[in-house]
């Protein structure tokens, strides 16, 4: 039976190291051990992270999952108004040491996508519908705690060798859009550098990296469809996201003209 270490075992899984970590603290992966009493990990240990991955993306509390793990009784019920309502009641507090030591602790209980679609996207919307100044504070805050909780997450993904890759957005509303992508694409363990404003007509070759991630949540303009379709034509790794990637075209110039500008800054 093949043996991991806890780097190749995040790499099979597509796990963090962090939430690994976590999750053996509070026992729901145990490692097994050889004779030497050096530390491995197995396929059983990929099946068991299936099933925490599986719970936990229902919302089940790490609680709750330990004891599922043992076969032990648990609300099965979803919980992810439970971490929210965490997080409102530290954003009521006007330190922020709480609600930075909430941030860390259930990103590393949590997958990455977990934590932002069913946790902070949802509670982002819902700071959004406020317009009192007590309520936009908070979602001010809560979006500052964000973008300090994403750095700190890219930090630690440099202390690994990894692919890099360099978000860029070209169209992007709501500036903390970036920033969720960033905690995202932690889970795939590449070295990410980001754009945290967006460019229209980036020039890739300021951006060296081994992967691209351009973001929009406008429909692309005939200038900017060519332009991505140029970079895959010359084998740039690119992955997109955000809205305008699936939306139709903006109709501003004929594609003709679009081309020729491109060849044109060439």
């Amino acid at each position: 039976m093949s043996h991991f270490t806890i780097e190749m075992l995040s790499d099979q899984c597509g796990v963090t190291m962090p939430n690994l970590r976590a999750w053996q603290r509070y026992g729901l992966l145990k490692p097994a051990r050889d004779a030497s009493g050096k530390r491995y990990y197995d396929y059983s240990h990929l099946l068991r992270i299936q099933l925490i991955l599986k719970w936990l993306n229902e919302g089940v509390p790490v609680a709750e999952v330990s004891r599922l793990l043992k076969g032990e009784h648990a609300t099965l019920s979803s919980q992810w108004e439970l971490y929210q309502e965490k997080l409102l009641s530290a954003l009521e507090n006007p330190d922020t040491a709480k609600l930075r030591a909430l941030l860390r602790r259930f990103g590393r209980e949590l997958p990455a996508a977990a934590l932002l679609d069913n946790v902070i996207r949802p509670l982002r919307l819902w700071l959004r519908e406020g317009v009192n100044a007590t309520q936009l504070t908070r979602r001010a805050r809560f979006d500052t705690q964000l973008i300090e909780y994403a750095a700190f997450v890219l930090q630690g993904l440099r202390k690994r060798p990894a692919d890099s890759l360099v978000m860029i957005p070209l169209s992007m509303t709501d500036p903390l859009d970036i920033w969720l992508e960033a905690i995202r694409f932690s889970a795939e363990g590449f070295r990410i550098d980001l754009l945290a404003e967006p460019v229209a007509q980036p020039d890739l070759d300021e951006l060296q990296a081994e992967h691209y991630f351009l973001w929009s949540d406008a429909p692309l303009t005939p200038l900017q469809q060519v332009m991505v379709q140029h970079w895959q034509s010359e084998g740039r790794p690119l992955f997109t996201g955000g809205a305008g990637f699936s939306a139709p075209a903006q109709a501003e110039a004929p594609v003709s003209e679009a081309t020729t500008a491109i060849s044109d800054a060439g």
